[in-house]
C-alpha cells in the first residue's frame, strides 16, 4: 500500500481551515457557517477530514459575505495558501526542472484542484512569460474576492516553487483598487495595473528558465504520471464541462446530485444539462468517469476492502458498486484488483 502517496491525495481542506482561522482572528464565529454549509465542524480539526467542492464553494460564499467589509481580507487570506494543499500535484511542481516546467505541469493537471480560475501559461520559445488567471466561469459574487485571494496566494505560490522572491515584471488585476493598495507593490516588488481586462502576472526576463532548487526528475516524473493517473478518465474540457469535472474531482464520497452541482456553477439545472448534452456528455457520464478514476484509484493503491471503497464512492451498498464498475470498466472490481488490470473507462 503506498500510504504516503494516498495521505497526499486526501489532504485535509486546508483552504476551509484557513478561512475559520481567518474568521476566528476577527471575531467571527465560523461554526454556523460551517453547519451552513453541511460541514461538521470536527474538520477543523481532523487532519484527514474531506470535503467536496459544492461544500467548498459554499462555505467561499459565506466567508466573503461575512468578511467583505474588512480591508484586504481576500488578499491576507491568500497570504495563507500553500503549494502543498494542492497534494500530488504541488510536489510536481516543486520538484520540477525550471519555473516553465512547473506552470506547464500545473497548468496541464489542473483538473485535479477545485479551481475557479482556469489558468494559463503564456510562453516564448518555449519559456514561460506569463501567468493568466481567465475567470469566465467564476460564480457571480465571488469574482471580487477570487481575485483579491489570488493577489495573496499566487505571491506565496510563486515563493514556494523557488524557495525565494521570484522576480516579476508586471501584474494586471481585475479588481479596482488604488495605487499602493495593501502596500503590494512593496510584496511583490513589481508595479500593479489595476481595472484591467484580465489579471496576469508577467515575469522578468529569464524567470522562465531559473532552476527549480528541489528539482528531482526521477520523483517529478512519478507525480507527474500519479497526476496523470488521477485524470486520465477525466478528459480536458472546456468550459462548463470542465468546471463539472472539477466539482466531481474534489468531492470525496457524496458526490453532489445535478441539481447542486448546477447551484454550485451558477446555472440552472436544466442549463447545465443542455450545455453538457451539446458537447455530447452527460452529467451520468461526467460522474462515472470520476467514480471509476476514483475506484480504480483504491484498488490500485490501497488494501482497503470492497464494503469501504464502495461506502467511500457513495453507493448505499456493495452490490451497486460492482454493477457500476462491471458496467464502465467491464469486469467486476475483485478481477480488477486480482489481475492488476489497468482498465480506461469506455465512457468519456
Amino acid at each position: 500500500m503506498k500510504v504516503g502517496l494516498i495521505q497526499s491525495i486526501r489532504l485535509p481542506s486546508q483552504s476551509i481551515q484557513i478561512m475559520a482561522g481567518m474568521l476566528t482572528e476577527h471575531g467571527i464565529d465560523p461554526v454556523p457557517l460551517l453547519s451552513e454549509a453541511g460541514l461538521a465542524r470536527d474538520i477543523l480539526h481532523d487532519p484527514w477530514g474531506t470535503l467536496n467542492g459544492y461544500q467548498e464553494l459554499a462555505f467561499q460564499r459565506l466567508f466573503w459575505r461575512a468578511t467583505q467589509q474588512i480591508p484586504g481580507i481576500g488578499f491576507l487570506t491568500g497570504l495563507r495558501y500553500s503549494l502543498l494543499a494542492y497534494g500530488p500535484l504541488g510536489l510536481a511542481v516543486l520538484v520540477s526542472r525550471d519555473v516553465t516546467e512547473g506552470l506547464c505541469t500545473f497548468a496541464a493537471m489542473q483538473g485535479l484542484g477545485y479551481a475557479l480560475f482556469e489558468y494559463d501559461i503564456v510562453t516564448q520559445d518555449d519559456i514561460a512569460v506569463a501567468f493568466v488567471a481567465n475567470d469566465d466561469y467564476v460564480p457571480a459574487g465571488l469574482t471580487e474576492f477570487l481575485h483579491e485571494r489570488l493577489l495573496g496566494s499566487a505571491l506565496t505560490f510563486f515563493r514556494d516553487m523557488r524557495q525565494a522572491h521570484l522576480p516579476i515584471r508586471l501584474i494586471e488585476s481585475r479588481l479596482d483598487r488604488p495605487r499602493g493598495w495593501m502596500g503590494l507593490e512593496d510584496r511583490w516588488q513589481a508595479d500593479i495595473v489595476y481595472g484591467a481586462p484580465r489579471s496576469c502576472f508577467h515575469f522578468a526576463d529569464g524567470v522562465g528558465a531559473l532552476p527549480l532548487p528541489l528539482a528531482n526528475p526521477s520523483l517529478a516524473e512519478n507525480y507527474r504520471r500519479l497526476c496523470q493517473n488521477m485524470l486520465d478518465t477525466s478528459p480536458t474540457h472546456a468550459g462548463i464541462v470542465k468546471s463539472v469535472y472539477q466539482l466531481l474531482m474534489q468531492s470525496r464520497g457524496a458526490f453532489p446530485n445535478a441539481l447542486e452541482a448546477a447551484q454550485a456553477l451558477n446555472v440552472s439545472e436544466r442549463s447545465l444539462h443542455r450545455k453538457l448534452a451539446e458537447t455530447g456528455t452527460s452529467y451520468r457520464q461526467a460522474l462515472d468517469n470520476v467514480r471509476l478514476r476514483r475506484a480504480r484509484e483504491l484498488l490500485d493503491t490501497t488494501d482497503l476492502p470492497m464494503s469501504e471503497i464502495s461506502d467511500r464512492l457513495g453507493f448505499a451498498e456493495m452490490a451497486s458498486f460492482s454493477r457500476f464498475f462491471r458496467r464502465v470498466a467491464g469486469v467486476p472490481p475483485s478481477n480488477y484488483r486480482k489481475n492488476g488490470l489497468r482498465i480506461v473507462a469506455a465512457s468519456s
